[in-house]
C-alpha cells in the first residue's frame, strides 16, 4: 500500500486510526514522523494541516468525512 500523504509515492507502513480503532490513513516513515513531530511539540496549526495532507488533501478529506 501506498502512503495517503499526499503527492508521496512512498510505501507505507504507519496506520494511523483514530479513537476508536478505525483507520483514517496509512504512512510513510518520513510522514509519519512528521506528523508525531507536529503533534509533540503542540503546533495545532501545523496538526490540522497535516491531519489533512495525510488523508490525501483536502477534498478527500471531505469526502471521508461524508461531505
Amino acid at each position: 500500500m501506498k502512503c495517503t500523504w499526499i503527492d508521496c509515492a512512498s510505501d507505507a507502513a504507519h496506520p494511523e486510526l483514530d479513537k476508536n480503532g478505525r483507520q483514517w490513513a496509512d504512512l510513510c516513515d518520513a510522514h509519519s514522523q512528521k506528523l508525531n513531530d507536529a503533534l509533540s511539540c503542540g503546533d495545532m496549526r501545523k496538526v490540522l494541516a497535516f491531519w489533512v495532507r495525510a488523508q490525501g488533501g483536502p477534498k478527500k478529506a471531505a469526502e471521508r468525512m461524508g461531505l
